[in-house]
């Protein structure tokens, strides 16, 4: 870790990212926990493609894989939240000019 980097934990969303694992493969899990490490380190806008919520502040779309997205919140200063993980057609408030499974 770079000194000086502001660190997050994770506080809402635990049950979420449970009930979605137990149902997810493994390589999607993998996936998934390594863009949540970058979420707690600070370095998620340069390790994955991130995308503002264009509905709410201080919401962003993390696209993990091409077929799947964590939309996460930032509303306390040292915490995010999970608010959605699945399949990218299935996300709330995902809009782009372009076509979601482009």
């Amino acid at each position: 870790m770079t000194k000086g980097r502001r660190r997050f934990r994770l506080n809402l969303g635990m049950t979420r990212l449970e009930d979605w694992a137990a149902a997810a493969g493994q390589i999607d899990k993998n996936a998934v926990y390594k863009a949540l490490f970058a979420v707690s380190d600070g370095t998620v806008f340069q390790t994955h493609k991130v995308l503002d919520d264009v509905h709410h502040t201080r919401e962003f779309f993390i696209m993990v894989k091409p077929h799947l997205v964590i939309k996460i919140c930032f509303h306390e200063t040292d915490s995010f939240g999970i608010l959605y993980i699945g399949p990218i057609d299935d996300a709330p408030n995902f809009e782009l000019d372009i076509e979601k499974s482009a």
